[in-house]
C-alpha cells in the first residue's frame, strides 16, 4: 500500500517531466494549493512542492502544478488530490507463534498456563522508527505495561492459576500516541476469552 499523510504529517509533491529538446531548468512551475496560488513556492526550476496538511481525518488537500516553458507558448497541467487519514493500530493474536493477517482481531481465545502473544501493527503514524511510538498496553485490572522499546509493540501474556472451565473473558487495551506529535494516537481493545 502507499503511505497516506495523517494530520501534521509534512507532504512532498514532485513534477516529473519527461521534454524533447530543451531544458527543464527553463520551466517555469505554478503551484497551487487548495485553489490557492503558492507564490514563494513557484517561479523556474521549482519542480518540488512542500506543504503540512493541516485538515483533518476525511478530508483531502488538492495540488495543483502548471508548467510553462520560457515563451509560456506550452503549458502542462496536473492535479492530485491528498487524502488525510487517521493514524491507527491494530492488535493482532499470535496462532502457534505466527501472528493472523493484518486484519484487527475483535477476539482471542487464549488458554490458561500457555504464553499468548499480541503484536500492535502502527498504521499512518508519520514516524521515522518504531521507537518514535508509545505503546500503552492494558489487560484487565493490571497496571498498564507503558514503553517505546523496540519491541514495545508486542506483547506477551501468561494467565496462570485458572482452574475451573468456565471461559473467563477480559479486555485488553492500547494506546499508541506518537511522541513527536501527541495529536497522532489511536486507542484499540481486544476480547479476550480465556479456556
Amino acid at each position: 500500500g502507499r503511505t497516506l499523510p495523517t494530520q501534521g504529517s509534512k507532504v512532498t509533491v514532485d513534477a516529473i517531466l519527461d521534454i524533447s529538446g530543451g531544458s527543464l531548468n527553463d520551466l517555469k512551475y505554478s503551484w497551487f494549493l487548495d485553489d490557492i496560488f503558492q507564490e514563494s513556492k513557484s517561479g523556474y526550476d521549482r519542480n518540488s512542492f512542500q506543504f503540512g496538511i493541516r485538515r483533518t481525518n476525511g478530508s483531502s488537500h488538492t495540488v495543483m502544478v502548471k508548467i510553462f516553458n520560457e515563451s509560456r507558448s506550452f503549458m502542462v497541467e496536473r492535479t492530485i488530490e491528498i487524502p488525510i487519514v487517521q493514524p491507527e493500530a491494530i492488535i493482532c493474536f499470535s496462532n502457534n507463534g505466527s501472528y493472523s493477517s493484518d486484519r484487527k482481531n475483535e477476539t482471542a481465545d487464549v488458554f490458561s498456563n500457555k504464553k499468548s502473544a499480541f503484536i500492535a501493527k502502527p498504521y499512518f503514524f508519520d514516524i521515522e522508527k518504531l521507537s518514535d511510538l508509545t505503546f500503552e498496553w492494558k489487560f484487565a485490572n493490571q497496571s498498564p505495561v507503558i514503553s517505546s522499546a523496540y519491541s514495545a509493540n508486542v506483547l506477551d501474556l501468561v494467565i496462570e492459576g485458572k482452574e475451573d472451565q468456565k471461559i473467563l473473558e477480559n479486555n485488553l487495551s492500547l494506546k499508541v500516541t506518537n511522541k513527536l506529535n501527541s495529536r497522532q494516537s489511536d486507542y484499540q481493545s481486544t476480547l479476550v476469552k480465556i479456556h
